[in-house]
């Protein structure tokens, strides 16, 4: 099969070791030991040399963005999937979502994604327009759901990319994965660079993999700290990318979300606010 799986993992054996198991037979997949403990690491190696996978490590926690394109550097197949430690990989995923980048005009390519009692968690959204964040602020979106920064997977501008197929002729011209960002919004990064080249995303809700939701942050980080990241690297992401139309849709944004945590909400609603102003400011 002429796909490379490169599963990023940090300080995390089961998972990873379930993720390389449940892959078919005939994919590389090369391991991305992102400077986990010699403890972890032994086992994590011995279990790529058991079940033929490749092993890469390194020394340092690189973050998201460095860890993978540390191992596509490291696979050798025209197609990559690059692929979260706690993803579970139902069969025919991988064989669908490859045949998907047989269609030139495809970027990449997006599974189902379900939680471990089945339920459906595909996440995905749109670029945060000037409309879209003054709606946000004004309470207009909840009255025109295009206007909305959420969206059907179908329609999104951007897909969450736990497991994300594309050809490594596309990665090579994006410049790899975005690595602005240490942790969270690679996703939206590399969705708006690939629809930059004209190409455009692929859904296939047939193609299904399980997925442990922020399995590795939530070891280090209470539900609050990571919204306040998430949004962060959000805002900090779209006010980036679309120059002073994302300031201004930004700006809109972060007054929402602000007047949201002034009239309460609690402490996720006051972390979110926390993120918008860290993200506007962030360089």
């Amino acid at each position: 099969m002429d796909v490379s799986i490169v599963v990023l993992t940090w300080e995390d054996f089961e998972r990873t070791d379930g993720c390389v198991r449940s892959l078919p037979a005939g994919v590389e997949a090369v391991v991305v030991d992102n400077g986990s403990a010699t403890a972890i690491s032994d086992a994590l190696r011995a279990m790529c040399a058991e079940t033929g996978a490749r092993y890469v490590r390194s020394e340092t926690n690189l973050g998201y963005a460095r860890g993978m394109n540390l191992g596509v550097r490291h696979s050798t197949r025209s197609r990559v999937i690059l692929s979260n430690n706690d993803i579970l990989v139902r069969p025919g995923a991988i064989e669908r979502l490859t045949a998907a980048l047989d269609d030139p005009t495809v970027g990449a390519a997006f599974p189902k994604v379900l939680d471990a009692t089945g339920r459906d968690q595909t996440a995905a959204g749109r670029f945060l327009t000037v409309g879209a964040g003054v709606a946000h602020a004004t309470g207009l979106s909840l009255v025109f759901p295009k206007l909305r920064i959420v969206a059907p997977p179908e329609r999104g501008d951007w897909l969450s990319g736990p497991f994300v197929a594309i050809r490594r002729e596309t990665l090579d011209r994006i410049g790899g994965v975005d690595e602005s960002s240490f942790f969270y919004s690679e996703d939206l990064r590399l969705c708006w660079a690939v629809r930059r080249l004209g190409l455009r995303l692929a859904y296939l809700p047939e193609a299904v993999v399980t997925h442990e939701d922020d399995a590795s942050a939530k070891r280090r980080w209470a539900a609050e700290e990571i919204a306040r990241r998430q949004t962060r690297e959000f805002i900090r992401a779209s006010r980036e990318l679309a120059g002073w139309r994302g300031t201004v849709a930004c700006s809109a944004y972060t007054v929402g979300v602000l007047a949201r945590a002034a009239v309460g909400g609690g402490a996720a609603r006051r972390a979110v606010a926390r993120g918008a102003l860290e993200g506007m400011g962030a360089r």
